[in-house]
C-alpha cells in the first residue's frame, strides 16, 4: 500500500468526466498514491478500473448522504494509516503535478489548498481564480475561514497524523467548510499554493458550482454569515 490516498466519491456521472479526472491522475508526476473511490450508485466501476490499470484504485461502495459518503471515506483513509490525503471531485481534473506539489507542502503544513481554474464544456475562461483573491504561500487561518472558504473537495489536502475521525450531520450541505473550518480551529496549520491547479468544471447539474452574478463568478462557498 502507498502512503498517499487521493480520495473521491462517485455517484451516476457522464462518461467524459471520468475520462477527464482518471486521465489527470494517470499522468501525475508522482505516481505512488492510492485512489480510493467511494462509489454511491455508479454501475459496472469495474470497467473503469480496468481501463486505469496503471492506477492503484479501491471501490469502497457506500452509499448515504453526501456528507456522511465523504465521512466514510475521509475515516478509511485514517484507519489505513496513509501520511497524506488529497480530495478530488470526480467531474474536475488536475494538473500533472498536483499530487507531487501537494506532498512538497505537506511536509511543511498540515493543510494544503491549491488555486483553481474554472472550465465549462466549451473553455478554460478562468484562470487560478483564487491566486486573484490570495498570493501564493499565504497562510490561511482560522479567522479568514469564518466567513468566506477556499476549501473544497476538489483543491485541498491534508496531513493524516493528528488528524480524528470524522462524523458528519448528515444533512450538512457545506462539508468541506465545516470539515476544514474544525481543522484550523484545532491549530492545524494551512497554506495555498498556486503552483498546480485543479480545474473546476461548470455545468448544470453541478448545484454547488459558480452562479453569474453581474459578470462575476463567485465561488458558491464564499458566504457571509458565519457557518456554526
Amino acid at each position: 500500500m502507498n502512503k498517499v490516498a487521493f480520495l473521491t466519491t462517485i455517484f451516476p456521472v457522464r462518461e467524459d468526466f471520468l475520462i477527464d479526472f482518471f486521465d489527470s491522475l494517470s499522468k501525475q508526476t508522482y505516481n505512488k498514491f492510492d485512489v480510493l473511490v467511494v462509489n454511491d450508485g455508479f454501475k459496472n466501476f469495474i470497467n473503469v478500473k480496468k481501463k486505469y490499470q496503471n492506477l492503484s484504485i479501491t471501490e469502497l461502495t457506500y452509499s448515504d448522504t453526501p456528507a456522511k459518503n465523504r465521512e466514510y471515506g475521509i475515516n478509511y483513509c485514517i484507519e489505513q494509516n496513509y501520511d497524506f490525503l488529497i480530495f478530488g471531485d470526480i467531474d474536475d481534473y488536475f494538473s500533472e503535478n498536483r499530487v507531487e506539489e501537494c506532498i512538497k507542502f505537506l511536509k511543511l503544513y498540515d493543510v494544503v489548498v491549491n488555486d483553481l481554474s474554472l472550465f465549462n464544456e466549451n473553455s478554460i475562461y478562468e484562470k487560478k481564480y483564487i491566486s486573484n483573491r490570495i498570493n501564493h504561500k499565504s497562510i490561511i487561518n482560522k479567522e479568514f475561514i469564518e466567513n468566506k472558504n477556499i476549501f473544497g473537495f476538489s483543491n485541498s489536502a491534508v496531513k493524516i497524523k493528528n488528524l480524528e475521525k470524522q462524523l458528519f450531520d448528515n444533512q450538512l450541505v457545506a462539508v468541506d467548510w465545516y470539515f476544514f473550518k474544525q481543522l484550523l480551529q484545532n491549530g492545524f496549520s494551512a497554506i495555498f499554493i498556486n503552483t498546480t491547479l485543479s480545474f473546476y468544471r461548470q455545468y448544470s447539474d453541478n448545484i454547488v458550482g459558480l452562479s453569474n452574478n453581474n459578470g462575476e463568478y463567485p465561488l458558491w462557498w464564499e458566504r457571509r454569515k458565519k457557518l456554526s
